[in-house]
Order: structure tokens, then C-alpha cells, then sequence
């Protein structure tokens, strides 16, 4: 009997098995706190945290078991910016490598006051927003959007000689904000979404136009009204860009509507004689000031317009458009919309 051979098996039997149990140790270590557990635990990252006063947080928060090996997990995912302060909500049943996930995210917790500016807002709209839900005072907000040079030291966009107004920059997006914020804090923050927004690419497409930031936010404030369908707006922008370009009123229906407080069903024929300088059937032009906040996808379409002979358009019942070179045209399909329309309204007060 080779009794080396047999002691050299039984050690390499040994070896595996307490490698094997290393080796489950670890992963059991490294994996869920509890992985049946549902509990939500909010942990609050300081500035300035090292990985070991993380770890010591984490361990604190039972949010992972070990200390040591949540700091070698941490080595092999890289981050160069590392564990981004903030208040974090994670659950007991995530890995090791799920919690650093979501700490060099810094997709952080917000529990304060939620609100959400819809696309397409007036600046009236957003305090109303804001104020129902008890943040603010509504004569605060409009005295501060109505005088941007309050925020010029902090966003140098604004000081440009044609903005006169934060309409058009109040980024509609969903924001959490602390109950005792005060109205310049929120607005700030509404700002930084807008300047985030505006990449370097728009600001370089902007520049092609030779237009202000102020003529892009205005012509897309008319855009963001005017369509109901993200692909519309490309074309929407061509008929506004060729009517600009031949001396032509703008003729929309959406800057008659922000000279009323309150949005009207209707636009009617006395509508459009109304002298107001947002009346762009008797003015020619952008109007003074947006008429509203717009949404991302009508900017890039400002400064990425279709390309198009068309001068009119109208919507059809589906919410799409039909455009049209000449007036004669136009009317055409200003027609068919309005038998369609009436045709449709028939037959839901048949049902």
C-alpha cells in the first residue's frame, strides 16, 4: 500500500472541502443580509465618506455582514468617482454587489415633497403646482420668475438681453423639494434640470441657427403646444421656420390661448383680432416671452427641424396632422377636420 499517494489524497480531499467552505463562507458573507427579507432601510451617506466609514454605516443599518469583504467586493467593480453622498434606500435582501451598484449611482433617496411640472406648462401653471402642494407663495414665485437677474450669478444662460422672464426654462420634470425650501431654492433647482438638459450639442446646433437660447425655448414653448405626437414636432417646427423666413405670421392657436387665464375649449374667429402682443395672427414673429414650458423633444426639434415646402397645417381627430403648401389646400383639410370632428361628437351622443 502507497501510503503517500493515500495521504496525498486525503489532503487534497481536505484542501477541497475547506476551500469549498471558504469559498461558501464568502459568498454567503457577500450575498443578501437576509435574502427573504422585504425591509426598506434608508441609510444616509455624508460627504466626504471613506469606503470604510460606508462599510461601517452599512454594517450598523444590517444592510450587509461583513465589513472586510464589502470592501474587497468594492475592488472589483471600479468606480473612479466612487460612493456618491446621499440618502439611499436599500433592502436587506440586495448582494454586496447590488448595494455599491446603487451607491456609485447616486440614484439617491428622495423623500421629500414630490411634485411634477407636466410638459407644456405656464409659468402659472408651475406655481399653482407648487403652491398646492404648500410650497412657496405664488407672489414670491412670480416677482422671481419675472426677474431673472436674481439667478444670474448662479446660471450665466440667463443673462442674455432677450430673456426677460423664466418662462420656457422651468424644466418640466418631476422634483422632490423639503418642505421648508424657500421659492428662489425651488426655482433654482427647477434651473440646474434645464441647464443639465441643454447639452453642449444643442448649445453647438444652436449656435449653426444663429439663434438666441431665448428664440429656441420660444419657438419650442409654440411647438410643445401645438402637437400631440412626438414625431409631428420636426414638422411642426419646418412650417413655422418657413413661415419666419417669408415674413409670415405664426398664426397659432396656442399663443392666442396664453393671453387667457384660463385655456379656452375653443380659439374663435374674435379670438384672433384680440390685440395682445402673444396674438401672432396679427403680429409678426416669435411672441415676447414663451407661452410654456417645453419638454426635450420639442427643443431637438427646433434645432432639428424636417425639411419641407409646407406652410399650414391642422390637425385631423387621431391627433396626427395633415400640412399643406398652399392655402387653397389648407382649407381643404380644415374641412375634412371639421366634418370629421362633427361627425365624431354625432355619434358619441348616439351611444
Amino acid at each position: 500500500m502507497n501510503f503517500r499517494k493515500i495521504n496525498l489524497k486525503v489532503i487534497s480531499i481536505i484542501t477541497i472541502i475547506i476551500l469549498g467552505l471558504i469559498a461558501g463562507y464568502i459568498y454567503i458573507q457577500v450575498g443578501p443580509y437576509d435574502k427573504n427579507s422585504k425591509k426598506e432601510i434608508i441609510v444616509e451617506i455624508p460627504n466626504g465618506s471613506t469606503l470604510t466609514d460606508v462599510s461601517n454605516i452599512l454594517k450598523e443599518n444590517k444592510v450587509i455582514k461583513n465589513k472586510v469583504l464589502f470592501k474587497v467586493v468594492s475592488k472589483f467593480k471600479p468606480n473612479e468617482h466612487g460612493v456618491k453622498a446621499g440618502k439611499y434606500l436599500l433592502r436587506q435582501s440586495y448582494s454586496n454587489s447590488k448595494v455599491l451598484d446603487i451607491l456609485f449611482s447616486g440614484k439617491t433617496y428622495n423623500d421629500g415633497i414630490k411634485v411634477t411640472i407636466p410638459e407644456g406648462s405656464t409659468y402659472k401653471e408651475v406655481i399653482k403646482y407648487l403652491t398646492s402642494k404648500g410650497i412657496g407663495n405664488k407672489e414670491v414665485y412670480e416677482k422671481l420668475i419675472n426677474n431673472p437677474k436674481e439667478f444670474y450669478s448662479e446660471f450665466k444662460f440667463l443673462d442674455e438681453k432677450d430673456i426677460t422672464s423664466l418662462e420656457g426654462f422651468l424644466y418640466p420634470d418631476t422634483y422632490h423639494f423639503d418642505k421648508n425650501v424657500t421659492e428662489k431654492e425651488v426655482l433654482s433647482n427647477i434651473l440646474k434640470r434645464f441647464e443639465k438638459m441643454y447639452t453642449d450639442k444643442f448649445k453647438r446646433e444652436q449656435k449653426e441657427r444663429g439663434l438666441t437660447l431665448q428664440q429656441v425655448v420660444n419657438l419650442a414653448s409654440i411647438i410643445e403646444k401645438e402637437a400631440v405626437l412626438d414625431e409631428d414636432r420636426p414638422m411642426i417646427a419646418s412650417v413655422f421656420y418657413n413661415r419666419l423666413n417669408v415674413d409670415m405670421p405664426l398664426q397659432s392657436d396656442a399663443t392666442i390661448q396664453y393671453i387667457f387665464d384660463e385655456r379656452k375649449d375653443r380659439v374663435m374667429y374674435k379670438d384672433l383680432k384680440i390685440k395682445s402682443p402673444y396674438n401672432s395672427y396679427i403680429n409678426k414673429g416669435l411672441p415676447p416671452t414663451p407661452i410654456s414650458n417645453p419638454g426635450v423633444k420639442s427643443i431637438e426639434a427646433v434645432l432639428n427641424p424636417a425639411n419641407s415646402d409646407y406652410l399650414y397645417f391642422v390637425a385631423t381627430i387621431d391627433g396626427k396632422n395633415n400640412y399643406s403648401k398652399t392655402y387653397e389646400e389648407h382649407l381643404k383639410h380644415v374641412e375634412n377636420y371639421k366634418k370629421d370632428r362633427d361627425k365624431l361628437n354625432q355619434e358619441k351622443s348616439e351611444k
